[in-house]
């Protein structure tokens, strides 16, 4: 429990790796795998329980990396075609009345932000991390054509984890399903969407990574070193 209330976490593993072009979750950083690294980084003591979404052909080695080698409390669940029907599977898995989510594939999430999201969902309802774009964003139509550019002030990359009240998730998981929604987004996009409540954003990390693509490892790597160093 944590401020009177049990918080459950969600690590998201169940995507196919298309960008990457293989499973990055198996590859190793320093020793251990992404989905080790990013699993041990979530089990943070406000943490009362923790599930980990997969896909159906991973299940063996999943469970042999977290479970028995590791022997890390986790609970394995499948997830589904879309992230959001992922996450909602683990979601029924959960008990808790503040649900953690987090990409697998960012395995430097420390403690310090876990703690920011959920606070700020105890206090707001709908919380996540990100940081101040440097970088002029775009918005371009289906045609390839620019349609303006948004406020570089106003405007942030998302990370995660992102933190939510139970029944703001359930909510708005169930709308998306029922809409057969399939927007490229995240779970702060589909509450606002689905509750109208709007997610309070959170300075998070520019270590805070997510692995897409096989470039991504060489910043990894120089995190890591730069952590031995620390």
């Amino acid at each position: 429990m944590y401020r009177d209330h049990k918080v459950s976490a969600i690590v998201t593993c169940s995507g196919k790796g298309t960008r990457f072009g293989s499973n990055k979750l198996l590859v190793e950083l320093g020793g251990i795998t992404i989905l080790e690294r990013t699993v041990r980084a979530m089990l943070v003591p406000a943490v009362d329980e923790l599930i980990v979404t997969i896909s159906s052909e991973n299940e063996e080695v999943y469970r042999r990396i977290l479970i028995d080698d590791a022997a890390l409390p986790v609970s394995l669940v499948p997830g589904g075609a879309e992230r959001h029907i992922s996450a909602m599977n683990g979601l029924e898995a959960t008990t808790g009345d503040i649900v953690v989510v987090h990409d697998g594939v960012r395995p430097f999430v420390t403690e310090d932000l876990i703690m920011k999201v959920i606070d700020s969902a105890i206090d707001h309802g709908s919380a996540m991390l990100g940081m101040p774009s440097t970088v002029q964003v775009k918005l371009v139509d289906d045609e390839g054509f620019i349609q303006g550019s948004l406020d570089r002030e106003h405007s942030w990359l998302g990370q995660t984890p992102q933190a939510f009240r139970r029944d703001l998730l359930r909510a708005s998981y169930e709308s998306a399903v029922a809409d057969r929604y399939q927007r490229v987004s995240d779970d702060a996009d589909l509450v606002h969407e689905y509750t109208s409540t709007r997610a309070r954003i959170l300075p998070g990390h520019v270590n805070n990574i997510k692995i897409t693509t096989p470039q991504d490892l060489g910043t990894a790597r120089l995190i890591i070193e730069e952590n031995d160093r620390t």
